[in-house]
């Protein structure tokens, strides 16, 4: 692929201005994150168990960084699982810049803050790099980071760092692309060497960057690419096989996990309405919303799809705009091409209605499309091949009549889409919009995911939704191509103004400031504190538990930091069915089926957190207590807490 990328005109592919971008992302991140930013260690973006998580996580990561690093996925939680830090996502490459935040100040709402807030730098510095390796000039590459970095539908998943932080993804393809073009082996050995930094941070962004890698390889191939298996071999060589290592052996956790524990998604979680494809909290999106629809968006969206109007805008001209290098097409050759896709869709439509009969197609409660009966269809295909027909003059026929200059015109349309990168990025983003439709109800039978959903890692993904992430940067490449092609021919001090003004309007756009925080601390009980000075090794369990109990699961996650001992608390990606029962159990705590339950566990202390008892569960407990005071024995009081030993 030494031809595939390569930029317009004379333009260089190498990578300048990356501190000033940087720079200007670091600026923008704290400007569009504003107030988090000013109080990144008392507030959060979010507070649910699943933050709560994220946080306990992070600190794991840190404490066995020093502590057990070759028995890291043998979490405190969960007790007696082991491997339980594969019930979900590990974070172990976030937590390479969290540990240094945990191990300085113990916050750990501070650590995750600092992952989410890096993550929007990264991001956005990776896409100027991508954006300047397929021939992006600085001002268009910089547009290509800044929608990268802080278009909705990625910036708000910012508190889920399992999800946000894909910032590796656009520096492999960046090196790979930069392989492809220059046959270094250094470049194909970076590629490998931020794959493996990106499974270290994310499952997720492991299997983006997989889809991303395998379309890049077989979009090669199908336009007559040499696969070359043996050459990329003796490129990637010992030292590229070794950096991939840790990326295996975070992987084979939870393979195991997912064989013993059933660790696996059905193709029916994570469903999404409608409405969430044009949901985003922004000022303008929300203020343009009563303009675009009548529906109450915001209100029946279960997550933030909406890329931006700006962003598609750009796209649309990247993809229609026609690239140097290519030649001229003109006016009537496209419109006889668009009448010859609509002939072949309304005579698709027609014989499908001639033989299964009337078709219905809706979203949700909203009708699309209906049609009763094939004549209509039949006499709107003969109209368009009518029209087709008398535009032959102007732009002939050539499919059938002149099949070897069709083929000659279909190698030069291959060997010219080989070096435009619009056309992978496009792909690109109709991949992963035809997975994210698999999970939003109404399109799911038009989606792709399940047919790739049973491949090795893809059944980790809770919802394709997901998706959005990798296509947001797929469509971020071709805004930044948008603008390229929009500017072409124009003086570089003019590019650079128009690209400045298109910053501002993308920032106008994307700011959603101030941004809505919660007011977070860890303030661990005295119980839990006596505990830790406890001798060790010890196992906890804490009360009360209600249902559901995640919340309280969480607290009590980030209550075991202070010791990292065993605690039978767990919340994850799935509940084991062991624990199921136990906390169940523990709802009644205590009567005899807890107490044995615990004491063949071998729990060593009971925490009861008596200021989170109702009065009424309260009571109940404090007279079990007293039945069962021979089992039990008070180690430690104070008002809003007490540990028991059970004997």
């Amino acid at each position: 692929m030494i031809d595939t990328w390569a930029g317009s005109g004379q333009r260089s592919r190498h990578v300048n201005g990356k501190w000033p971008a940087a720079a200007l992302y670091v600026l923008l991140t704290l400007l569009l994150t504003y107030p988090l930013s000013l109080k990144p260690d008392r507030t959060v973006l979010a507070h649910y168990p699943d933050d709560e998580l994220l946080m306990w996580a992070l600190a794991w990561d840190a404490h066995a960084f020093v502590h057990q690093p070759l028995s890291m996925f043998d979490a405190n939680i969960f007790y007696p699982q082991c491997r339980t830090l594969a019930y979900s996502e590990n974070l172990i490459g976030s937590a390479v810049f969290a540990a240094p935040v945990l191990w300085w100040t113990g916050n750990p709402a501070l650590a995750l803050n600092v992952v989410a807030l890096l993550a929007c730098v990264l991001c956005g510095l990776g896409a100027y790099i991508l954006g300047c390796r397929v021939g992006l000039g600085m001002p268009s590459a910089l547009i290509c980071g800044l929608i990268f970095a802080f278009s909705p539908a990625r910036f708000f998943r910012t508190p889920q760092i399992h999800i946000a932080t894909v910032q590796w993804i656009p520096f492999a393809l960046a090196s790979l692309h930069a392989y492809f073009d220059g046959n270094r082996k250094r470049d194909l050995r970076l590629a490998v060497a931020f794959f493996t930094l990106q499974a270290l941070t994310t499952g997720h962004g492991a299997v983006f960057l997989v889809v991303a890698v395998s379309l890049l390889l077989a979009y090669g191939v199908v336009l007559g690419e040499p696969v070359a298996f043996l050459q990329r071999g003796r490129d990637l060589g010992v030292t590229g096989l070794l950096l991939l290592v840790p990326a295996v052996l975070v992987y084979m956790p939870y393979r195991l996990v997912q064989d013993q524990m059933g660790l696996r998604r059905g193709l029916d979680t994570g469903l999404s309405t409608p409405d969430s494809l044009l949901a985003s909290p922004t000022h303008l999106h929300t203020w343009l919303l009563p303009y675009v629809t009548t529906r109450d968006v915001l209100g029946g969206a279960t997550a933030y799809l909406f890329v931006g109007y700006l962003p598609l805008a750009l796209a649309l001209i990247a993809i229609t705009a026609k690239a140097e290098g290519q030649p001229p097409i003109s006016a009537w050759t496209r419109v006889g091409f668009m009448l010859e896709i609509v002939a072949l869709v309304t005579f698709a439509a027609a014989s499908i209605l001639t033989f299964r009969g009337p078709l219905r197609f809706r979203i949700g409660s909203v009708v699309i499309f209906s049609a009763r009966g094939a004549l209509r269809a039949w006499m709107a295909c003969a109209v368009i091949v009518g029209l087709r027909a008398a535009m032959a003059g102007r732009a002939p026929l050539t499919l059938l009549t002149r099949p070897r200059s069709r083929i000659e015109a279909f190698a030069r349309w291959m060997a010219v889409r080989r070096r435009d990168p619009a056309v992978f990025y496009f792909v690109m983003t109709v991949v992963c919009v035809s997975f994210i439709v698999s999970s939003v109800s109404g399109l799911w039978q038009f989606g792709a995911w399940r047919f790739v959903y049973q491949l090795p890692g893809f059944s980790f993904i809770r919802a394709p939704t997901r998706f959005i992430v990798l296509a947001v940067l797929a469509i971020a490449v071709l805004a930044g191509i948008g603008v390229e092609r929009l500017t072409a021919g124009l003086t570089l001090r003019i590019r650079r103004a128009v690209a400045s003004i298109v910053a501002v309007l993308l920032v106008a756009e994307f700011a959603a400031v101030p941004l809505d925080v919660v007011p977070y601390r860890i303030d661990p009980p005295a119980a839990d504190r006596w505990v830790a000075r406890q001798s060790k090794p010890f196992v906890v369990a804490e009360l009360p538990l209600f249902n559901p109990d995640q919340r309280s699961q969480t607290a009590y996650m980030l209550h075991s930091t202070l010791h990292w001992q065993k605690t039978v608390h767990g919340y994850s990606g799935i509940l084991p069915v062991s624990h199921e029962v136990l906390y169940k159990e523990l709802r009644s705590f205590p009567d005899v089926q807890s107490l044995q339950h615990l004491k063949q566990l071998g729990v060593t202390y009971v925490i009861a957190h008596t200021d989170r008892f109702p009065p009424s569960e309260l009571a109940r407990f404090e007279e079990g207590v007293r039945s069962f005071d021979a089992q039990l024995k008070l180690e430690f009081l104070e008002p809003a807490g007490r540990v028991y030993s059970l004997r």
